[in-house]
């Protein structure tokens, strides 16, 4: 009798074992595609894989990390471990991909990543292309590097006049780029519209952004993508709603010789980092770390905060 008692609670007890590290597994999988410090994904990943969760999950979850911090040099040098777990992929074991085709589109987007690295243009448009013959439904990802390759190739034929003129969003009376930078080393404008205030994820970072440039000789502008009446209504009163103000220049663009189309503006909020000479150093999203190596260079007291639940 004792020994079927002890073999039960053996039994009980490596049940509740095999349970308690389910829901260890469980837990880790799910904070795996959800935690985006870097230092907290690390140290979530080096126990999944002491934990034993599947290899094609921590792959699949180390993409979507690297995507969603746009870190694309990851993406980049993830390729050969995606390539290496082809053969092995399991649908039924995935957690972000519906086709198989969708995985071999990652090893020609990570591909045509590393031809960007390199300034290699046919195979960046070889293996870009093959990424989206593979996974159509994601082309917005792919066509991000088309546009951004396009707009540093044209960045570089311009040059901001001093003397150009843009309207102040208070009396839409005119300012020169002159009188904006004074004797900064560089003005960073923030494309906006109030219409899509509630989209943007980035403004914590923006918000940080325009704080540090204070007393740093950087000057923060934002500049309303259009200047329709009812637009700058609404701007208006999103500004005064917002406590504290967003410390920067408010200004409009205007419908004619169009500032936001000579710098091909396409996505909101886009920032533009424009040196004292005119020349164009960033275009593109707060939550790049390019972004923030660029105002380091300018001034190296300013850094970019942990990520919040705001990229």
């Amino acid at each position: 009798m004792k020994n079927i008692i002890t073999a039960i609670l053996c039994t009980l007890l490596t049940s509740a074992s095999l349970i308690a590290d389910d829901k260890k597994m469980l837990e880790c999988e799910a904070k795996l595609f959800t935690v985006r410090e870097p230092a907290e994904f690390d140290s979530t990943l080096a126990l999944a894989t002491k934990l034993g969760i599947h290899k094609q999950v921590i792959l699949e979850a180390t993409f979507l990390y690297y995507v969603d911090t746009e870190n694309y040099k990851g993406i980049a040098s993830i390729h050969t471990k995606f390539q290496e777990h082809l053969k092995e992929f399991d649908l039924d074991t995935s957690k972000i991909f519906a086709t198989k085709e969708q995985w071999q589109s990652v090893i020609q987007y990570s591909l045509a990543l590393q031809a960007l690295e390199t300034n290699d243009e046919e195979k960046f448009k070889k293996h870009i292309t093959e990424a989206y013959w593979l996974s159509p439904e994601t082309a917005s990802a792919f066509s991000h590097h088309i546009t951004k390759r396009r707009n540093e190739k044209l960045m570089k034929q311009i040059i901001i006049s001093p003397d150009r003129e843009i309207l102040t969003l208070e009396n839409e009376k005119p300012i020169t780029f002159k009188e904006l930078i004074k004797d900064n080393d560089a003005l960073i404008l923030r494309f906006w519209s109030p219409w899509n205030q509630q989209l943007d994820t980035t403004y914590p970072l923006i918000n940080s952004a325009a704080i540090q440039c204070e007393g740093k000789k950087i000057t923060f502008a934002s500049i309303l993508l259009g200047s329709d009446q009812q637009l700058i209504t609404s701007a208006k009163e999103v500004i005064a709603e917002v406590k504290p103000p967003l410390p920067c220049h408010w200004l409009i663009d205007s419908d004619k010789k169009s500032l936001g189309k000579q710098l091909r503006i396409s996505d909101l909020p886009t920032l533009v980092i424009i040196s004292k000479e005119g020349k164009v150093m960033y275009h593109g999203s707060a939550s790049n770390n390019l972004f923030w190596d660029n105002l380091t260079k300018l001034n190296p007291a300013i850094k970019k905060p942990n990520r919040t639940n705001q990229e």
